[in-house]
């Protein structure tokens, strides 16, 4: 096994399933997200849901938001909505969409050897442009970081030492909380499964480290 880091900078909207006016963010990128992201990266398509729920079996996945930026909010109209019911609605509804300016977030993929270097070639030459979540958050960098000898992306990130909360798919080092989000892919389209999140601090620094600033 092996973990693949990716990172990203900027405009971004990570959002939940909602299909109220107020379409609002996730403080921390979705794991749904995050294979998107992989899939657009590959070239699989959103029609190719078997496809997509097979790539999410093969991972798993933690984020590191590094920082979560100044919250904004933008005004839209759409047409031909989607009802909570799933049926689609003729008319013109108004939403009102949440967007984080300036975050930053380090993503970790963990898998097999043949899958992370597959996914290391796409994220460099990706298929499909990709994106922050919604389509008017590009990349404003580049998203491949580095390749690290671990099975577990939680104790990856950590060993990068960056700031920031951590959000992981299995348990990891200095755990501070655990949460439950339905963003987990299922091999039907539109139908997201609960998973636990379990949600760890920042490494605590050796008695060496904190020495050496002491002196």
């Amino acid at each position: 096994m092996k973990t693949l880091i990716l990172k990203t900078e900027g405009l971004s909207a990570y959002g939940l399933q909602t299909f109220d006016v107020h379409r609002r963010v996730n403080h921390f990128p979705t794991r749904s997200a995050i294979v998107g992201l992989l899939a657009a990266a590959l070239g699989i398509t959103r029609k190719e849901q078997q496809a997509l729920y097979e790539l999410s079996e093969q991972i798993m996945t933690a984020v590191q938001v590094n920082q979560a930026g100044e919250k904004m909010m933008d005004y839209h109209t759409v047409q031909n909505f989607r009802s909570p019911d799933g049926k689609i609605q003729k008319g013109t509804k108004p939403t009102y969409r949440e967007y984080w300016c300036d975050s930053e977030h380090t993503f970790a993929i963990s898998a097999d050897a043949t899958l992370i270097s597959k996914l290391e070639v796409a994220v460099k030459a990706p298929k499909f442009t990709l994106f922050q979540g919604r389509k008017c958050c590009p990349l404003t960098r580049p998203l491949f970081e580095r390749i690290i000898d671990e099975s577990n992306p939680a104790i990856a990130l950590k060993k990068l030492a960056n700031k920031g909360q951590l959000f992981s798919d299995i348990e990891g080092e200095n755990q501070v909380a655990r949460i439950q989000v339905r963003d987990k892919l299922t091999p039907v389209p539109r139908k997201y499964a609960m998973r636990m999140v379990y949600v760890s601090g920042e490494m605590m620094k050796s008695e060496q480290g904190l020495a050496n600033e002491l002196t």
